[in-house]
């Protein structure tokens, strides 16, 4: 593979390369070297979206509808927004949107899901969780009772309070594996199975991103969808996707 380099600030830039399409907006860059691919973002101010991104699809093109997905990745830090990698139907609107994916999710202020989780739809199983003081911890905890019991106070759910691997370093290289198929979606870390989900058979992409983002729905929203809620980041961020 050849290199790509280039910092600046880029909006919207999209390019296809054999079959997959690269993806920058804000202060972002995808590099490739022989055994890794990186993805990196920022540094990014705090009311701009900045995000690099690699996928096989779009609204033209969906190619999956099950699957397996395997990665060795690490993060080189901890960063506020987001990162992940798996499926998606390539959708914001909140009563379409539904990825099968490991997410990671990280603000400086309060905020519901911080960590690293496995999701199926709006379905939620932490694998480390981040709250910073006990009456997030608490919160989390009524939220996830609740929805457990199918109550709406958020439009998620959230299958445990016991992370799965609180001890896991993400900036450290893992392997992670997507087992979608027969209506159920498998995840695991380094072989170990962290999180098992009911899941829909539909057309989807493979996706793999940092940004520096976290998403909400809106009360009251014209357009529902989940709304971009970007993050000031003082230091570029990258997520690497390793080839062994």
């Amino acid at each position: 593979m050849q290199t790509r380099r280039g910092n600046g600030i880029v909006y919207g830039e999209e390019v296809e390369a054999s079959g997959w399409r690269l993806r920058r907006n804000g202060v972002a860059r995808i590099e490739f070297s022989d055994h890794v691919m990186r993805l990196c973002m920022g540094p990014t101010e705090a009311l701009y979206y900045s995000n690099a991104e690699i996928s096989d699809g779009g609204f033209d093109k969906l190619p999956h509808s099950s699957g397996v997905l395997e990665v060795n990745a690490r993060l080189t830090r901890l960063h506020y927004g987001s990162a992940g990698w798996g499926f998606w139907n390539y959708s914001m609107r909140i009563d379409m949107s539904y990825p099968v994916w490991f997410i990671y999710l990280n603000t400086p202020g309060p905020y519901l899901l911080r960590g690293f989780f496995a999701q199926t739809g709006n379905v939620f199983t932490p694998i480390r969780l981040d709250h910073r003081d006990r009456w997030e911890r608490l919160y989390f905890r009524l939220v996830a009772a609740l929805t457990r019991l199918g109550m709406p106070l958020v439009p998620i759910r959230i299958t445990s309070t016991r992370p799965a691997m609180q001890d896991l370093d993400l900036t450290k290289p893992h392997n992670y594996r997507i087992e979608w198929k027969h209506g159920e979606a498998k995840y695991y870390i380094d072989g170990k199975l962290v999180a098992r989900h009911t899941a829909k058979q539909l057309q989807t992409r493979v996706d793999i991103w940092i940004d520096n983002a976290v998403y909400e729905p809106r009360r009251g929203d014209p357009g529902r969808v989940y709304r971009h809620v970007t993050m000031e980041n003082r230091e570029e961020a990258c997520l690497e996707i390793i080839h062994l």
